[in-house]
């Protein structure tokens, strides 16, 4: 049982005002519940977001995905937030760059739910959307990005991860080698991108090489980018000419 933080206590009284509610969180906690899924909430880029168990726990390494969206889409441009969650990558880049459209897709009807209660949320005109990404396939070129944070961790490695057994296994499972969305949305969405557009996905720290090579295949050049402990987090890929 982990013993609480003085900042996890502060924010639990924050949540709990009732002490009988407050002695019932802290246990979860103690006992290994993630903090934000006990509070329902949890904060990313500035802004607040809303959580349910069928969303991941926004990180601060993702942030360097949206800043990298928020560099690189040309002014006006659309976007696609492909495995969404939350929505808030989808979210934090319109809130800093409100003369984008960008919309938002997930399997889960869950996490829609709570993508749809965080655009509310945070004055945003996002719109959210419950697709698998892994068949669908537009048929216009629509979109300046499509921008992704899949599941990218390989199957066999998920029942080693500390917060596992609470995030949704389906956010989490890359398949045998993590790369199983990056070959699909590449398969589906490469024909939605206009004829500057790009991909920008947040990649596991290991996987620099591989979606470089995956890239290189499928007619794209690839830049990581890295995370705040120096980790490969961000690839930006853009079209040869």
């Amino acid at each position: 049982m982990a013993n609480l933080t003085r900042l996890e206590k502060e924010i639990l009284a924050e949540h709990f005002v009732d002490e009988e509610e407050f002695i019932n969180a802290k246990k979860r906690v103690e006992g290994g519940e993630p903090l934000a899924y006990v509070i329902g909430e949890w904060y990313f880029y500035g802004l607040t977001f809303k959580l349910n168990k069928y969303c991941l726990i926004p990180r601060p390494d993702t942030e360097h995905t949206v800043e990298k969206a928020i560099g690189m889409i040309p002014k006006n441009g659309r976007f696609a937030d492909l495995c969404t969650g939350s929505g808030c990558i989808a979210i934090s880049i319109i809130k800093n760059r409100p003369d984008l459209t960008g919309e938002g897709y997930d399997i889960s009807e869950g996490a829609i739910t709570a993508a749809k209660e965080n655009a509310l949320l945070n004055g945003t005109d996002v719109k959210f959307f419950v697709a698998d990404i892994m068949k669908t396939k537009p048929k216009e070129k629509i979109y300046d990005a499509v921008i992704s944070n899949p599941p990218y961790v390989k199957s066999d490695v998920i029942p080693k991860l500390e917060t596992g057994r609470y995030e949704p296994t389906v956010a989490l499972d890359g398949g045998k080698d993590g790369m199983d969305f990056y070959r699909g949305i590449l398969k589906h969405y490469s024909g939605a991108l206009k004829e500057n557009g790009i991909f920008i996905f947040e990649i596991g720290y290991d996987q620099g090489k591989s979606i470089k090579q995956l890239a290189e295949q499928n007619g794209f050049f690839c830049t990581v980018t890295k995370d705040y402990g120096g980790n490969d987090r961000v690839a930006l890929l853009e079209r040869k000419n």
